[in-house]
C-alpha cells in the first residue's frame, strides 16, 4: 500500500499532493491534465508542469471549450496551454452544450458548422475529428481515455471537501493498485488520479499567493465588482443548469463578452435578469396565482415542448406525490433540466441511511 493513502502524517498537503505527483512521474510515461482554466486546474497545471521542468519531460493538457466561456478563462487558458513543458489538446470542436437560458432550445451547438462563434477558434486547437465521437459534454471525457493504447495516467483537480459524494469517489476503494485517490476508467491502460483530494479551498489559494502563480482574474472581478464570496465563486461554461446564474454579473464583469453571449444564445437575456428570481428559475417561492406546486407544475408542463414534456412527464411519473418533489420538478422544467442533471432529491430518506450510503 502506498504511505499516501493515509488521513493524518507528517506531510502538510502541499508536500503530499507533490509525493503524488512525483509517484505519477515514476509510474506513467503519459500523462494528461484536464484543466479548467479554474483555481483547482491551475493548482494542478502548476505542480505537474513544475516535476515536468525538473525532470526535462513534458505533459498533455486538456480543455474541452464550450465556447461560452469567460473571457478571464480563455486568457487563463492560453497561458497555461503555452507553457513549455505542455502538450496543448484544446479541443475547440462541435458538441451540445445543455442550454438552461431557454425554454425551447435544448441545446447550443457550440463551435457549429455555420454558426457566428462567441469567439474566434485558437490557432493551436484541435477543431476537427475524424469519424464519430459523442457530442456531449460529460460523455466525452470517457471517449477520450478510452483512445488511450498505452498506460495512461489522467489527472483531475477534483477536491473530496466540496462534498461528501467526491469524497467517496476518490477514496472509497483503490482505481490503480495501492492508490486510494485514483479511480479506474473503462480502458484499462487508463487511470484517474486526483492528488490535491484533501485540499480545501484556502489551501488552493494559497499556493497561488505563496509561488505567485497566474489564476484566472475572474475571481478578482466578482470579489472586487460584486463582493462574492470566494467560496462560492465558479468559474465554469455560462450557460449549464449549475452555472446559468453567472450571467447576472457577467454584464458588469466582462461587457463586451455579455453583448457577444446575448448575439449567440437564445434566452441569455431573460437568464441574465431573472436567473436570481425566487419565482422565475429558481422556483424557491411559488407564483401567488398557483395555489399549489403540484398545479404550477402541471401549468409548465402544459407550454412545455412535446418532446421534453413526455420526457419529463415519463420521469416525474416514478417519483413520490408531494409539495416538495412537485416544487423541485418545476425547478427541472424551469432550468431545461430534461437530462435530469440535478435530480429531484427524496428527504423521506432516514438521514443515518443516507449517510452510510455515502460513506
Amino acid at each position: 500500500m502506498s504511505n499516501f493513502n493515509i488521513l493524518y502524517g507528517e506531510d502538510n498537503v502541499l508536500e503530499a499532493a507533490q509525493k503524488r505527483t512525483a509517484w505519477i512521474f515514476d509510474h506513467f510515461a503519459t500523462i494528461y491534465i484536464s484543466i479548467s482554466g479554474g483555481k483547482d486546474s491551475t493548482v494542478i497545471w502548476w505542480l505537474f508542469t513544475q516535476e515536468a521542468m525538473r525532470r526535462g519531460r513534458t505533459i498533455n493538457a486538456f480543455f474541452l471549450d464550450q465556447e461560452a466561456e469567460y473571457d478571464g478563462t480563455i486568457k487563463q487558458m492560453r497561458h497555461m496551454m503555452s507553457h513549455p513543458a505542455v502538450i496543448p489538446h484544446w479541443y475547440q470542436v462541435p458538441i451540445n452544450m445543455t442550454d438552461s437560458t431557454s425554454y425551447d432550445a435544448e441545446f447550443l451547438m457550440a463551435w457549429g458548422e455555420g454558426a457566428e462563434w462567441l469567439r474566434p477558434q485558437e490557432p493551436n486547437a484541435i477543431t476537427h475529428i475524424d469519424g464519430d465521437y459523442p457530442k456531449r459534454f460529460y460523455a466525452f471525457f470517457p471517449w477520450l481515455e478510452a483512445q488511450a493504447t498505452e498506460p495512461t495516467a489522467w489527472v483531475i483537480g477534483l477536491r473530496s471537501k466540496e462534498s461528501l459524494n467526491r469524497f467517496r469517489a476518490v477514496t472509497k476503494q483503490e482505481g490503480y493498485p495501492g492508490i486510494l485517490w485514483s479511480t479506474k476508467t473503462d480502458n484499462p491502460l487508463a487511470f484517474r488520479f486526483y492528488p490535491i483530494y484533501d485540499w480545501c479551498f484556502g489551501d488552493v489559494f494559497k499556493l497561488i499567493a505563496d509561488e505567485g502563480i497566474q489564476y484566472n482574474d475572474v475571481y478578482d472581478k466578482l470579489f472586487r465588482l460584486q463582493g462574492i464570496n470566494v467560496r462560492n465563486m465558479r468559474v465554469s461554461n455560462l450557460i449549464h443548469e449549475k452555472s446559468f446564474d453567472c450571467l447576472t454579473e457577467l454584464q458588469e464583469i466582462e461587457p463586451e463578452n455579455y453583448e457577444r453571449v446575448l448575439r449567440r444564445i437564445k434566452g441569455a437575456h431573460c437568464a441574465a435578469r431573472y436567473a436570481n428570481e425566487a419565482t422565475i428559475y429558481k422556483a424557491t417561492e411559488r407564483p401567488a396565482h398557483f395555489e399549489t406546486w403540484l398545479e404550477y407544475r402541471d401549468y409548465l408542463l402544459s407550454t412545455a415542448p412535446v418532446s421534453r414534456r413526455e420526457r419529463f412527464e415519463s420521469r416525474f411519473a416514478g417519483q413520490d406525490n408531494a409539495e416538495y418533489i412537485y416544487q423541485q420538478q418545476c425547478h427541472q422544467i424551469l432550468i431545461n433540466d430534461w437530462e435530469n442533471n440535478i435530480p429531484v432529491e427524496r428527504k423521506s430518506q432516514d438521514w443515518r441511511k443516507k449517510w452510510s450510503a455515502i460513506l
